[in-house]
């Protein structure tokens, strides 16, 4: 369940392996948020080395079907299925921070038993790796071609940069420094207002 203080503050951090559990006590935390203040933000942190397929795609699908904003955040590493869920935010409001790892390749399958039943298996892994190219180039403007070429190579690893490049995000968390940097300098900018009596 989340907590009273991720409630308070309409967030929602995604860790660890993506599963049936973690995805369904999703769609459940999600469904909460939209209900209390249906167009407030909701902000999710991502840290995942990925995991299930259809688990990421159960929340993909709810996150678009969210009549809230969704904000991501990536932090640390955003993995496999993680990268369709970063990628999944509204447009603009897709961040990472400077130094997140990410990474996509091609999707894993588990075939074995009678050889008409690997088959099967294997056509469905097709479709759904299919559907995670077409969800992933959909949302981060990038050919379709590019991200088979990509995943067919091997592990694709992106710096947070580089990250930025693909479309999987739209911009890098500045540094706290940077950022209390700009504030000062933009007080001493400001004149003083006058007082009147």
């Amino acid at each position: 369940m989340i907590s009273a203080m991720n409630e308070q503050l309409r967030r929602i951090v995604l860790s660890g392996v993506v599963k049936e559990e973690q995805a369904s006590q999703f769609l459940e935390q999600i469904t909460a948020l939209e209900c209390s203040d249906i167009g407030k933000p909701i902000t999710l942190y991502i840290d995942t080395y990925g995991g299930s397929v259809d688990s990421a795609i159960l929340m993909y699908d709810t996150i678009k079907a969210c009549c809230c904003p969704i904000v991501t955040v990536g932090v640390g590493k955003v993995m496999s299925a993680g990268v369709l869920l970063l990628a999944a935010g509204d447009p603009g409001h897709r961040f990472i921070t400077q130094n997140t790892r990410v990474m996509i390749h091609e999707v894993a399958g588990g075939a074995f038993g009678p050889i008409s039943e690997m088959e099967v298996s294997v056509k469905e892994t097709r479709r759904l790796q299919n559907l995670y190219i077409d969800l992933l180039a959909k949302d981060c403007g990038v050919p379709k071609k590019k991200i088979i070429s990509d995943m067919n190579s091997g592990e694709r690893y992106m710096s947070a940069t580089e990250a930025v490049s693909y479309g999987i995000v739209d911009k890098i968390i500045p540094l706290r420094k940077k950022v209390l940097k700009k504030v000062s300098a933009k007080k001493k900018s400001t004149p003083a207002k006058k007082k009147t009596k």
